[in-house]
C-alpha cells in the first residue's frame, strides 16, 4: 500500500519559487560568464583577475582597477561588461530565499509568520548594510 505525503502549500510555493529563481540566477551568472571568459572583454581582464583572484576584495580592487568600492555601485554602474552583468545573477541567488519566503508567506500558518518576518528583516538588514557602513573584506 502507498501511503501519501501531505506538504503544506508554503512549503511546496517556497520549493517552488526557489527552484524557478535559482535556474534565472543561473543563467544570468552563466551566460555572462562564459561570454566574459570567451572574449575576455571585462571591467577587470580575466590575466588581472586571475593574478589577484586570492587577495582580500579590498586589495583586489586596488591592484586591478585603482579603486576602492562602496557599496553596490562599483558594478551596477558598469552593467556593459560581461563580468559586471554576470554578479546580477549571483545577486539572483542570493536574494532566492528571501523571494521564497516572501512568495510563502501567504500561505504560512500565523506561528510561521513570525519567524519568516523576522528572517525577511535579517536579509533586508544584509542587502541595505553595505549601503550604510563600509563594508569590505580585509
Amino acid at each position: 500500500m502507498k501511503e501519501e505525503v501531505v506538504v503544506e502549500p508554503m512549503n511546496v510555493t517556497f520549493a517552488r519559487t526557489m527552484e524557478i529563481f535559482t535556474y534565472i540566477g543561473l543563467v544570468l551568472m552563466i551566460a555572462p560568464g562564459i561570454i566574459y571568459l570567451v572574449s575576455g572583454a571585462g571591467f577587470v581582464g580575466v590575466e588581472s583577475a586571475v593574478e589577484h583572484w586570492n587577495e582580500p576584495s579590498s586589495t583586489f580592487w586596488k591592484e586591478t582597477k585603482g579603486i576602492e568600492i562602496h557599496g553596490y555601485s562599483w558594478f551596477l554602474n558598469n552593467l556593459s561588461y560581461m563580468d559586471c552583468l554576470s554578479i546580477v545573477g549571483i545577486v539572483l541567488l542570493a536574494v532566492t530565499p528571501l523571494i521564497s519566503i516572501i512568495a510563502a508567506l501567504p500561505k504560512a500558518d500565523s506561528r510561521y509568520k513570525v519567524i519568516l518576518g523576522v528572517l525577511v528583516l535579517e536579509f533586508l538588514f544584509a542587502i541595505v548594510r553595505p549601503l550604510l557602513m563600509h563594508v569590505t573584506g580585509h
